[in-house]
């Protein structure tokens, strides 16, 4: 595919971090600013951003049972703790 070359007005500070993302990917500016605008396109197409994934800890177990809220209340005031449901 033959690529189109074209003259873009951005701001300084948009530039600015434009060139460091490409700095931190070891990318040209021209890769980072083709992948914006393509994520930016996708976007608008879709009315919506697309998923993040986040991350998930695994934490044990309740302390308390989340649904007696007695057991939360006195957990929360800072009484002994409840056993375990």
């Amino acid at each position: 595919m033959h690529m189109k070359r074209t003259t873009l007005i951005l701001d300084p500070a948009l530039h600015a971090r434009l060139k460091q993302q490409a700095a931190r990917e070891g990318r040209t500016l021209s890769d980072v600013i083709e992948r914006a605008l393509r994520l930016g396109l996708t976007a608008l197409a879709g009315g919506h951003r697309g998923r993040v994934a986040l991350p998930s800890y695994e934490l044990g177990p309740y302390l308390v049972d989340p649904a007696d809220r007695e057991s939360f209340a006195a957990l929360a005031a800072g009484a002994p703790e409840a056993e375990e449901p």
